[in-house]
């Protein structure tokens, strides 16, 4: 099993009276892509913030096995923020080079790493010209690579391709997963539900607090409590009775009867055969899962969800 790198436990941070992260536990692997999913004021960025130091935090937070405190075991992450925060004045190369200083890269490895940076994030032509002039997609590609200037082990990406048009939001998340591939563990927070699909893992929070987690597929299912089988036939009621007799939870909905079961592939063909053995042909049937954007707005949702 692959090892933790990072740890947290029952993370609370009060603003005051009010608390904005509440008991949050959970980890990301070594390897992973861990999505955090949750409408603003949820606690994401919060929670980057005390990972990061940036905020007074109760709870445990280990990076690597070793406390976050630790300024050196800072350095092992790579911080992609959610608002701009490069020098409008100053050229790419020289943010670049600004940054690899703040992050202790050695002077030898300075311009390798920088140059390898410029061609991953296609900014190579535009290296000497002032951030205030490059257009929104460049700047978000060399915020990403002002984060990964000092290979750092784990990147925290807070809403990585927030306002970039969808040609560049794919650029982004082909990039990741190629990071990914290399070995760098990524925590990514994201309001996009295509973007959550690349996710190995996702956790999608509330006021503060954790309301699912896991993989996709199984927040879809913990959702609803299943999945669904849509099946219709010629005597609709009938056929109603005689699954809830076999005690299947259904009802009929928009002109369907809905089946909630555990398994909807597994389960599909034994509701058909039920339905045949009494004379209920079954004249239409699919199998149904959630969406994660129906998944989400449920757990975000609360009574309107």
């Amino acid at each position: 099993m692959p090892k933790a790198k990072l740890v947290i436990e029952n993370l609370t941070v009060r603003y005051g009276e009010f608390v904005a992260v509440n008991k949050l536990s959970f980890q990301v692997k070594e390897g992973e892509i861990l999505g955090m999913l949750g409408p603003n004021g949820a606690g994401k960025s919060t929670t980057i913030k005390a990972i990061l130091g940036l905020v007074s935090f109760e709870g445990r937070i280990e990076i690597a096995g070793e406390d976050v405190s630790s300024v050196e075991v800072r350095r092992k992450i790579g911080y992609m923020p959610q608002s701009f925060s490069l020098y409008q004045n100053l050229t790419v190369e020289e943010n670049m080079r600004f940054f690899a200083s703040i992050y202790g890269v050695e002077k030898s490895e300075m311009s390798r790493r920088m140059d390898e940076l410029l061609r991953i994030a296609e900014l190579e032509r535009w290296k000497d010209k002032l951030v205030k002039n490059l257009s929104g997609g460049m700047k978000q590609r060399l915020m990403l690579a002002c984060s990964m200037i000092h290979d750092p082990e784990m990147l925290i990406l807070d809403e990585p391709t927030a306002g970039v048009d969808p040609p560049l939001r794919r650029a982004f998340w082909e990039h990741f997963r190629d990071l990914n591939k290399e070995g760098k563990t990524i925590l990514v927070t994201t309001h996009y539900m295509d973007e959550a699909e690349n996710c190995h893992r996702l956790i999608v929070m509330r006021n503060g607090a954790k309301m699912a987690e896991g993989n996709a597929d199984e927040i879809k299912r913990r959702a609803l409590g299943g999945e669904l089988i849509l099946i219709d036939s010629i005597k609709k009621q009938e056929a109603l009775r005689i699954l809830k007799s076999f005690g299947f939870n259904s009802e009929v909905v928009e002109d369907k009867i809905a089946v909630l079961v555990e398994n909807s592939a597994k389960t599909l063909p034994s509701v058909v055969e039920i339905l045949r053995k009494h004379n209920l042909p079954v004249t239409y049937a699919e199998t149904k899962k959630l969406t994660l954007e129906d998944a989400f707005l449920k757990f975000i949702g609360g009574e309107n969800g």
